[in-house]
């Protein structure tokens, strides 16, 4: 990359992210139609250091140099935990991932999906089926990570939603589990 460091890392966490957006939402445009999961998701166990929707902005030389929107749930752990599939689901994405470094990404059926990222290892290859508490790999931090977590996300029909939903077995039952 040519130009200062902050154009470089503007560049980056806009360019880059757009293209990784773009890549996410390719591989969650084609999913199995029936359901693989049953109930609520698993939340890896640790200290949330992020939430989703969280509003980023950062700055250089105390000047705003760019904004961006936190699209997943960050979770801090033990250096190298493991990180486990939050449901049943399929391996349909398993490599470095630009800003998420390496992620792994599972089809759970009908449009739902879950993305793991930073980690420091990815122990499952595409087309694996995984259960629920499944070992996908371990934390890190690769891609866009200042320290090791878990950045995990979920995902409907390729368009990010709030984790903490899915976390929840009542708001499952009433919102999907009553209409599917």
């Amino acid at each position: 990359m040519s130009g200062t460091p902050v154009e470089q890392y503007i560049k980056v966490n806009n360019d880059i992210r757009a293209a990784n957006y773009k890549k996410i939402q390719e591989v969650c445009s084609k999913f199995q139609p029936e359901r693989l999961w049953d109930g609520r998701f698993g939340r890896m166990e640790g200290s949330p250091k992020a939430g989703y929707a969280d509003h980023r902005t950062y700055l250089y030389n105390n000047e705003k140099i760019d904004e961006q929107v936190h699209l997943g749930v960050d979770i801090a752990s033990l250096e190298h935990a493991n990180v486990e599939a939050a449901n049943r689901g399929i391996v349909v994405f398993a490599e470095y991932l630009g800003i998420y470094g390496n992620t792994v990404i599972l089809d759970h059926g009908q449009g739902i999906f879950s993305l793991y990222s930073h980690m420091s290892q990815i122990n499952v290859p595409v087309g694996t089926m995984v259960e629920k508490g499944g070992l996908l790999g371990l934390t890190g931090t690769t891609g866009m990570a200042g320290g090791d977590h878990l950045h995990f996300s979920m995902l409907v029909n390729g368009i990010f939603v709030d984790p903490i939903e899915w976390w929840d077995e009542e708001w499952v039952k009433l919102h999907m589990l009553s209409v599917l």
